[in-house]
């Protein structure tokens, strides 16, 4: 019943931002703010995180391969599960553990504050000034994020392969060919895209129903956290089902 209700009111939001939008208009400044503050506060955790991931990645196909001979195509299974899966899924998971934290957690200050109450009270729209801009921000950074992402684990992966392991270069960059196709890139952009959107809505509706002082903002930003992960999993196995699997 709670889940039910909480659903019913997620929709209800998501009406009213759309319908929003129809009677506001979006400042460019407001959305460049918030593509800046994703960037900011995550691309060096994207990086961080990113390389040993790759690293780790590397290290199962080379061993896996190895085992039957072909030890110098790793890079050939290696790329295409950064690009495809492990890139987009490593900035959505570090955006929504920093952005998204720091996006639901002011908006929820805000509430608590009567802030929102106050733009209401003078006919400024909250979700066009402070909620849109933030979930845009998100689908603009998160992209651009996975583009670091994916980079840094393919770094690592050649770190590992080439140095540690005494693989070829040359091979390892031979990999790429052939194994990267369009539809992979067009996927690794509407993953990226839909994680944002995902990353962005929950901290803005979470934030928005904060209630309680700090402790309700510290609640809300934890809600977040965990719709925002499990939403972007099934997120991801929709999509990977639809262009792979079928």
């Amino acid at each position: 019943m709670v889940l039910a209700d909480g659903l019913t009111n997620f929709v209800l939001y998501v009406g009213g931002l759309f319908a929003s939008l129809r009677n506001g208009r979006l400042r460019f400044t407001d959305v460049t703010d918030g593509v800046s503050q994703v960037l900011q506060v995550a691309w060096r955790p994207v990086v961080i995180v990113g390389m040993p991931v790759g690293m780790v990645f590397a290290l199962n196909f080379d061993s896996l391969l190895g085992t039957i001979g072909l030890r110098a195509f790793a890079s050939a299974g290696l790329v295409p599960s950064l690009v495809r899966e492990a890139g987009p899924l490593i900035s959505a998971v570090v955006a929504t553990a920093t952005a998204g934290a720091a996006f639901c957690s002011d908006i929820g200050a805000r509430v608590v504050r009567d802030e929102i109450a106050a733009h209401q009270v003078m006919a400024v729209d909250p979700r066009v000034r402070i909620y849109w801009p933030r979930i845009l921000g998100a689908m603009i950074g998160v992209p651009i994020l996975s583009v670091f992402g994916t980079m840094a684990g393919l770094i690592g992966g050649w770190l590992l392969i080439v140095l540690l392991r005494n693989g070829s270069a040359g091979l390892y960059l031979a990999g790429f060919e052939g194994i990267i196709r369009p539809v992979d890139m067009g996927v690794l952009l509407m993953k990226s895209i839909l994680y944002g959107l995902v990353v962005g809505m929950s901290a803005t509706y979470f934030g928005s129903h904060a209630q309680g002082g700090p402790a309700g903002v510290a609640a809300a930003t934890r809600r977040s956290i965990i719709a925002s992960f499990a939403a972007i999993v099934v997120v991801g196995f929709v999509i990977n089902s639809f262009f792979y699997a079928l």
